[in-house]
């Protein structure tokens, strides 16, 4: 079977080239403010839970330290604990999982790996399921702009912005430090884990990471059609991922940094299809390769001027098999190729404590080919800026932002689609009444579109050259609190409640064009009502014992508007619950941590029209971890047991596509 079981030769190659190229690694912003700048990172949760209360538009933030409390197994399980987000899961390890904000779909949300932002030109969709959170410092999920102005344009150009940041190297007592970690569980999860850190110099450290991560994924499910009823295994499900990250950091002079990465990524799976009563074959394979290197530099001036430069190579390969009479030859072989080639310079401008002003220009060009029909060969040039400006005061901060946006499109083969361009507003307000309490006000508004992505456009038979871009308006209004005391039980407090409005015009839908043939069209009208709030504390029970309890709820009213003739006028869109939340406690003791968490759903549509047939039930997935630190011999130790679902609960995501029942798995780790 393809990629089964060796390793590739381009893996070797890339552990290979890690000490020619450089790649890109964030540096928070906001270390740089006023005539101060500072370049080391701090990990500091205080810090983490103040942005959360002071922005002027909604961030929900996960810290390494509160993944770890919280029980959080993977990325798609810490997004599922915000409020707002919408999770597709198609079950089993490593399968494809996408995040969707605010029921405005998965292309509306950008994902920025250390600062700089993951493309994937052909469907406009992030898997999430590759990257891994063995390897990440901190999750944090801004919807809108907020008073973080110092950002490269991308990564303002989505409604709402998704932002993994990966651990620096610790090399604070040591020049070299080495740590391994295995996972074991059921359903064939194996899941070994290194990641060396080195210091090459006083002010230069590099850091490299690698998994390989297997699973059959064989779990049993129960299948219901009516009246008929029976116990079935999942078929065709396994996966198998290779992964490797290589990072410099450099810290030219005191007021300079320069990092760079390397990462790749291969995977193989087989796709199980959807479970379809007396059709359980299935015989499609899907092979992955992604590489990109990055770039970071960031410098601050005396004269209050400060610089960050990015740029980006990327590559990207995926190879489609499946096997029938229907297809010449008795099999089918797509295989698709993009590149991107980004560069991204940013300004920020501090004449005075209370103003600031940045200006940022990305360039990028991507393109695609593939060995389909149609032999089309898009590609596209994209020139995004932006220009904010933002004024803070002891009880106000404000910001204003523009954006600009150009997409020149052309094919080297066929006709290719429209070119477009917009201007696109944002601003975004937070209002502290009193000085002595950190209560805030705020509100927000932002105009943003998307344009249709290579797959929309070009995909044989279906694409369309004639796409109009999304447009979606985004309105929010919320307040935050949050306080902290050393001598009381209750040691913090943070929360949170937002509303919102979000109205989308041209949706881009697929529409049948007769019997045998969809295509894409610009149809849709949806409107987005909905709350979101958050609340997290923490209790001292008593000497190295605490209690961490985090709570989220999101209630959403989606509703497509689109036709006031259609059988789904006003009903609720695909895939969006109207009520949503999470619960987590933790409990951290001398002896052996324990947390508990939950997150469930009410009742969702797999299609446009909400009648029974379309239903999936609502759920509530309940999960424990126990988890120790250690030393032994001198070495730093930590070992984990999570139970998830440990209700056994069988329920979907995505309609026909069930997920895993109870399961179990054991992590060890050792750091040298």
């Amino acid at each position: 079977m393809i990629g089964r079981t060796m390793v590739r030769p381009v893996c070797i190659g890339f552990f290979c080239m890690a000490a020619l190229s450089l790649g890109a690694q964030e540096v928070t912003n906001d270390t740089i403010s006023g005539k101060v700048h500072a370049i080391e990172e701090v990990t500091v949760n205080a810090s983490a839970s103040a942005r959360k209360v002071t922005s002027t538009a909604p961030i929900q933030m996960l810290s390494r330290q509160q993944l770890e409390q919280q029980g959080v197994t993977d990325i798609a399980d810490a997004l599922r604990r915000f409020s707002g987000v919408n999770v597709k899961d198609y079950g089993g390890a490593g399968g494809m999982k996408t995040v969707s904000v605010r029921s405005l779909g998965s292309q509306h949300t950008s994902v920025a790996y250390d600062g700089i932002t993951v493309t994937d030109c052909q469907s406009g969709q992030i898997d999430l399921s590759r990257f891994s959170l063995d390897n990440i410092k901190s999750l944090s999920l801004a919807v809108g702009d907020n008073d973080d102005i110092f950002l490269p344009a991308r990564t303002v150009a989505s409604a709402a912005s998704l932002r993994l940041q990966t651990l620096p190297p610790d090399l604070s007592d040591k020049n070299a430090r080495l740590k391994t970690e295995i996972k074991v569980g059921f359903f064939g999860l194996v899941n070994p884990f290194v990641r060396y850190d080195q210091r090459l110099a006083a002010k230069v450290s590099m850091s490299f990471s690698g998994d390989f991560m297997r699973a059959d994924n064989l779990y049993p499910f129960t299948l219901v059609n009516g009246k008929y009823v029976s116990e079935e295994r999942r078929e065709n499900n396994y996966i198998e991922t290779y992964r490797g990250e290589w990072n410099i950091y450099a810290q030219p002079n005191e007021r300079s940094v320069l990092n760079g990465k390397m990462y790749y990524y291969d995977a193989f799976r087989e796709l199980p299809g959807p479970v379809i009563l007396y059709n359980s074959v299935c015989e499609e394979e899907l092979s992955e390769r992604n590489f990109f290197s990055q770039l970071h530099y960031q410098t601050y001036w005396e004269n209050n001027l400060s610089l960050q430069v990015n740029g980006k190579f990327n590559w990207a390969y995926s190879h489609y098999h499946d096997e029938g009479a229907e297809y010449p030859g008795g099999e089918m072989n797509n295989l698709y190729y993009q590149r991107e080639y980004y560069g991204s310079a940013a300004l920020l401008y501090t004449p005075m404590d209370s103003w600031a002003f940045s200006y940022a220009a990305d360039y990028s060009f991507n393109n695609l080919s593939s060995n389909a029909a149609s032999g089309v060969k898009p590609y596209r040039h994209t020139v995004l800026q932006t220009l904010t400006a933002r004024y803070r005061s002891p009880h106000v901060t404000f910001t204003a932002l523009m954006l600009g946006s150009l997409y020149m499109n052309s094919a080297k083969v066929g006709e290719s689609a429209s070119n477009a361009r917009r201007i696109s507003p944002s601003v975004s307000l937070s209002w502290k009444p009193w000085l002595q309490s950190d209560l805030y006000f705020r509100a927000s508004y932002k105009n943003i579109f998307r344009v249709a992505t290579f797959t929309e456009n070009y995909f044989d038979r279906w694409g369309s050259r004639d796409l109009k871009p999304e447009v979606a308006r985004q309105y929010n209004v919320g307040a935050t609190y949050g306080c902290s005391s050393a001598s009381s039980c209750l040691t913090s407090l943070h929360g949170s409640l937002d509303g919102y409005y979000n109205y989308v015009k041209n949706k881009i839908v697929a529409m049948p064009y007769n019997m045998f043939f969809w295509t894409m069209v610009n149809l849709g009208h949806v409107d987005i009502w909905g709350v979101d709030a958050n609340l997290d504390a923490s209790f001292r029970l008593a000497s190295r014992h605490q209690l961490l309890s985090a709570v989220s709820y999101t209630y959403q009213y989606a509703v497509d508007k689109t036709d006031p003739a259609s059988v789904y006028y006003r009903d609720q869109i695909p895939y969006t619950p109207v009520h949503s939340g999470s619960f987590s406690l933790a409990w951290e003791n001398p002896y052996i941590n324990l947390s508990f968490h939950a997150t469930g759903v009410s009742k969702r549509y797999a299609a446009e029209q909400n009648v029974k047939a379309n239903e999936l039930e609502g759920y509530v997935e309940c999960g424990v971890a126990l988890y120790r630190s250690f030393r032994w011999r001198g070495v730093d130790c930590s070992l984990r047991g999570d139970i998830q679902n440990i209700g056994n609960k069988q329920y979907s995501i995505v309609k026909s596509y069930p997920m895993p029942g109870r399961s179990y798995k054991l992590t060890f780790n050792i750091s040298i």
